[in-house]
């Protein structure tokens, strides 16, 4: 992916694929932090103009749209922080700013700057003063792989109540893995938080799967739940994924509803090979997927729903109305034994099972 040289430049499919993650999932998790708490920070570490030359809201407008005229009121303080190195793009911004009607109770900090600066002293300034950070979602988006130091998102992910939406430049790291400017390549073990990226330009067939695994499991040392998303190029290329961080139960759903949204039936994935207006791009059965997970975890066991739907929600793609249309195609007479649950008629709280998989059904998985 090019990295644009002027103030404001084209949206791309896969870009308003991604605005469309993150404006959904706001939609859902600003009303749940904001109901638990009187201020909430949202950061924007590489905002851009704030717009692009066919007139699309880019991240900074996008997250303030969503938070003003979210059909329940927000209350609160609600801090915005928008942050990029080129003043060029922040004074278009400001701008933008200024042509919006927002509520006295937000509070807007544009400002110029790289962002792994703006955080690290946001983040010192916090622990000097034996301070608990604000719930905060950081949209952590740049053109490259630099500037997104690993320890500082570790950091900021070891905060209670605090999540990322990074933009993992995958193809470009690829690409740089095996340049002889050492001072470029330094950047990338500084991305990953290890050196043992760098083993991987000298092995396997599918560095971008290997690339992609690794960081996963970097974020998993600082977060309990990591989600990620394909994104493609024209050329149904990986150009890049999006990774999910946090460690709130209810948050990795709801980022899991807004994934699904885009790249329904399960498989997280946008291509701008296809026509830029459907997001419904790839088609799969998703009980055929669910399923031997399901199986896997719970062999032979009788298990209640409440468990299923545990371990559905918190260790696979996967949601609650997943779970249930995976257990109905399993259920019945016209199901090989194999592959058939028993399903107990009473249910743990000692009324009759009607119909369907609520919380409190008492399942037998095959062996």
């Amino acid at each position: 992916m090019t990295v644009p040289g002027d103030v404001t430049w084209p949206c791309e499919p896969h870009t308003g694929a991604k605005h469309e993650i993150l404006k959904r999932y706001l939609q859902r998790w600003f009303p749940i932090l904001n109901s638990y708490n009187g201020r909430i920070i949202y950061i924007d570490g590489f905002s851009g103009p704030g717009r692009y030359t066919g007139g699309e809201p880019g991240s900074p407008l996008i997250a303030l749209d969503v938070a003003a005229k979210h059909r329940r009121a927000l209350t609160g303080e609600l801090l915005f922080v928008f942050t990029d190195e080129r003043a060029d793009r922040m004074e278009h911004l400001r701008a933008e700013l200024k042509q919006m009607n927002l509520p006295k109770h937000f509070k807007i900090y544009p400002e110029t700057g790289k962002f792994q600066e703006k955080l690290k002293e946001l983040l010192d300034d916090v622990d000097r003063r034996g301070e608990t950070l604000a719930p905060t979602f950081a949209f952590i988006d740049p053109f490259g792989f630099s500037g997104i130091p690993y320890d500082l998102v570790r950091r900021l992910l070891e905060k209670k109540s605090c999540e990322v939406l990074i933009t993992f430049m995958v193809d470009s790291i690829n690409r740089w893995l095996e340049h002889p400017n050492e001072t470029t390549v330094r950047h990338i073990p500084e991305t990953f938080g290890t050196d043992e990226c760098l083993q991987t330009a000298r092995g396997g067939s599918n560095r971008v799967a290997a690339l992609r695994d690794l960081y996963q499991r970097q974020l998993q040392k600082a977060a309990r739940f990591v989600r990620y998303f394909e994104m493609r190029d024209r050329d149904d290329r990986v150009i890049y994924y999006l990774f999910f961080a946090g460690n709130h139960p209810l948050g990795h759903i709801k980022m899991k509803e807004a994934m699904f949204d885009v790249g329904k039936e399960g498989l997280y994935r946008f291509s701008d090979a296809t026509n830029p207006n459907q997001l419904v791009l790839f088609g799969a059965d998703h009980t055929a997927i669910l399923w031997p997970l399901m199986r896997e975890r719970f062999a032979g066991k009788e298990v209640l729903t409440d468990r299923i739907l545990d371990f559905v929600n918190d260790d696979t793609p996967f949601l609650e109305t997943h779970m249930k249309s995976t257990l109905t195609k399993h259920e019945g007479p016209g199901v090989p034994r194999n592959q058939q649950i028993h399903v107990r008629p009473i249910k743990d709280d000692g009324k009759v099972r009607r119909r369907g998989f609520p919380i409190g059904v008492y399942v037998t998985f095959p062996a």
